[in-house]
């Protein structure tokens, strides 16, 4: 099984204006003065010299189980990210709160940057950690923190950051987008067992943390500080691949944001204060470009608290769940018919969604055609399934349900 390419020309963001009628066709016009050429009529996006253009129909009728969530944080549990993580772990019970206010039916596991060592010669990427409600390990809680689950959060949340602790060997090699990756292999649904991660009707929300960028420096030669720190980006690494497996494992219409608290791209001044702790931090481009591509909320790991970073979240993941995802950021017109009509609705594009400012209610059917720009290249990511890792242990801390391949 070949994974498909979700090629777009563009990756902008744009507030449309969505007027809907009965059922007839509705195009998109864009509001803004900046974007109107000078014949008055809203100009069409470019698409790639040289390349075609391909027809995309989309049509579905939204379910009531639409409101649910799995929520996967992906944390950096290298030497200097104990203190940032802490914060995060500080935050999530308000976080959470928020959600469930919405009524939002949400689900958590989280996993690390890094391989887990497994044996004395093999590691396993994208396990799921164990909830910790008490400062004693434990494995009673799993690995699947439910809405339903009768805890305290904010004492789950602070003792499983320091569960994971920080500093383990091979720490520094950062990959939370491969982390990840290995993940959403380990929880696909279409085989068991699987992580219980993921539900077949629920939105995905990913919140990586991170002071440094994939693989340190994110394969890029100019932010290079340490001798031997440049590492090549593999496949896993790369935003795009990711984007294309979620969507290739879970299927084109998954719903889904990757969310980021880094090191901002820019940001010198955030930068020279994790400095300040004595290792060298990275600005996080990859992460950035994966969080845009997806739709998802981009924080800063230098403020004093995530209160602010995660209420963020929380509205790029209520517009991912108000939301229709695309093979690409359109070329051209938008038609649009939703049936039966809920009035006007304002719309934009973000990365490669369609984001309506009201969610659209259980048993309308969403019809979209649009354009996608289409080319002879052969797509980005890579073929098939990943080998399958084998998990024993971890000081205790796994339990082994990977699946094995055929």
């Amino acid at each position: 099984m070949s994974l498909k390419k979700w090629q777009g020309a563009r990756w902008a963001s744009v507030l449309l204006v969505l007027a809907l009628s009965a059922c007839g066709p509705v195009k998109f016009s864009a509001p803004s003065n900046d974007d109107v050429g000078t014949d008055g009529k809203t100009p069409d996006p470019v698409p790639t010299p040289g390349a075609t253009l391909r027809d995309v129909h989309y049509n579905n009728t939204v379910q009531a189980s639409d409101n649910k969530l799995d929520i996967i944080l992906v944390i950096d549990d290298s030497n200097s990210m104990l203190p940032d993580n802490r914060k995060l772990a500080a935050n999530l019970s308000a976080f959470i709160t928020k959600l469930q206010s919405s009524n939002i039916d949400w689900q958590m596991c989280a996993t690390v940057t890094r391989a887990l060592p497994v044996t004395a010669t093999d590691s396993a990427w994208g396990a799921s950690i164990y909830w910790q409600k008490n400062a004693t390990a434990s494995t009673s809680l799993g690995m699947v923190l439910k809405k339903s689950s009768n805890v305290d959060l904010n004492a789950v949340f602070a003792h499983t950051i320091e569960y994971i602790g920080a500093g383990y060997k091979n720490s520094d090699d950062e990959r939370a987008i491969k982390a990840a990756y290995h993940h959403v292999y380990n929880g696909d649904y279409h085989y068991n067992p699987n992580n219980g991660c993921y539900r077949a009707d629920a939105g995905i929300a990913y919140i990586i943390i991170s002071d440094e960028d994939e693989r340190s420096i994110g394969g890029d030669a100019s932010q290079q500080v340490y001798a031997g720190e440049l590492k090549a980006l593999e496949n896993e690494d790369k935003p795009q691949v990711f984007v294309d497996y979620v969507r290739s494992t879970f299927g084109a219409t998954q719903r889904f944001t990757v969310n980021s608290i880094i090191v901002k791209p820019g940001d010198s001044s955030c930068k020279a204060s994790q400095d300040a702790g004595g290792a060298k931090s990275h600005y996080g481009f990859k992460y950035a470009e994966l969080s845009q591509l997806t739709g998802g909320g981009i924080g800063s790991i230098c403020d004093s608290d995530y209160s602010t970073n995660l209420n963020l979240f929380i509205d790029k993941i209520k517009d991912s769940l108000s939301s229709v995802p695309l093979e690409c950021t359109p070329v051209g017109t938008v038609n649009v018919t939703i049936t039966p009509s809920i009035g006007t609705v304002e719309s934009r594009v973000e990365g490669q969604s369609i984001v309506f400012s009201t969610a659209v209610p259980a048993g309308r059917t969403i019809d979209i055609t649009y354009k996608c720009a289409d080319d002879s290249r052969s797509p980005s990511s890579v073929g098939g399934k990943v080998t399958p890792l084998k998990e024993e242990g971890f000081l205790s801390r796994m339990l082994s349900f990977f699946r094995n391949l055929f």
